[in-house]
């Protein structure tokens, strides 16, 4: 009898620490052409300098990236560290940085402000806002440890006093530092006064990184993000357009109102960076031979559009 007891005891506390140790209530299902992003401090007040944890999840669709805000306040918040990890679920996708913070400023701090950004496969982006958080700073002195601190008194200086050496090391020192400017000053004008080296034509900086490119292994990412670069740089230095900033629906305006570019370059421009685009941020695949002919159509343009060298006029 004792022994069943025992046993029923024994079923009972297992029971129990299976219950406590589950897996919790499933996540609800992802929001329909959406993602979900939560935060959360591992606790919501610290003492000053003491660290504290920011996690940052966000469940998001197959084949869509996460782009979480940057963290910190100035000098109110400190970022001491951070890791990110990406885990693959039977539906979705699991994204979460942890952030190591910390405080040396004295009160209630806003930790998050900007909304993390979803990508999707497509191309479009959603933004969500988080929860504000705020953090609670309090000092490590309190009314029963505090003591009352005395002034600092004034620091008493000896009288200043140098021996002949350190006198003559004086001298020489500063004697030196004027040699030294005047150098500098000399050498300063003969750079002024020397002709300006001529200006490298940007055709001829494109070709080079095309070369570069070139010899590299191809991989689709980094290799639409390096031609897609030598694209923009070419056609800001070659049309003054500020390529390397501005989005590629931006380039697009910029490039109609261009009487430069005809019509049928401006069209393929615009499938070159539509196509850059949705392998740079929607991860899309790329074969050796899509690549080939997006680094012919670039070298192409970059021949057909250089600038030609203008004649001298003849001397009479």
């Amino acid at each position: 009898m004792k022994f069943e007891i025992r046993n029923l005891k024994f079923a009972m506390s297992a029971t129990a620490l299976l219950l406590l140790a589950g897996c919790g209530r499933p996540e609800g299902p992802l929001p329909a052409d959406g993602f979900v992003a939560q935060a959360k401090l591992d606790k919501p007040a610290v003492l000053i300098g003491d660290p504290i944890t920011l996690t940052l999840t966000a469940r998001h669709p197959v084949g869509s990236t996460i782009d979480f805000p940057n963290i910190g306040n100035g000098k109110k918040i400190v970022v001491r560290g951070r890791s990110s990890e990406d885990k693959k679920l039977p539906s979705e996708l699991k994204s979460e940085t942890t952030y190591q913070l910390t405080s040396f400023r004295i009160g209630d701090w806003i930790v998050t402000t900007n909304p993390v950004v979803c990508t999707f496969s497509n191309g479009t982006q959603k933004a969500q806002s988080l929860p504000e958080l705020v953090l609670h700073v309090q000092s490590s002195l309190n009314a029963t440890n505090a003591t009352k601190l005395s002034d600092i008194k004034e620091i008493v200086k000896p009288p200043l006093q140098l021996s002949h050496k350190l006198w003559i090391l004086l001298i020489v020192s500063l004697l030196a530092l004027l040699a030294g400017l005047i150098t500098l000053l000399i050498l300063h004008k003969r750079k002024a006064d020397l002709p300006d080296a001529p200006a490298i034509p940007p055709h001829i900086l494109a070709r080079q990184a095309l070369e570069s490119l070139k010899s590299k292994v191809w991989d689709p990412e980094p290799f639409f993000t390096e031609l897609s670069l030598i694209l923009r740089s070419y056609l800001e230095n070659r049309f003054d357009l500020h390529a390397p900033e501005s989005t590629t629906e931006e380039l697009t305006r910029s490039m109609s109102s261009d009487v430069r570019l005809d019509i049928k370059e401006q069209q393929t421009l615009r499938n070159f960076m539509t196509q850059a685009d949705l392998v740079k941020f929607a991860r899309a695949d790329a074969e050796k031979e899509v690549m080939q002919t997006a680094f012919n159509t670039v070298d192409e343009f970059v021949e057909q559009t250089k600038e030609e060298p203008q004649p001298e006029e003849e001397t009479k």
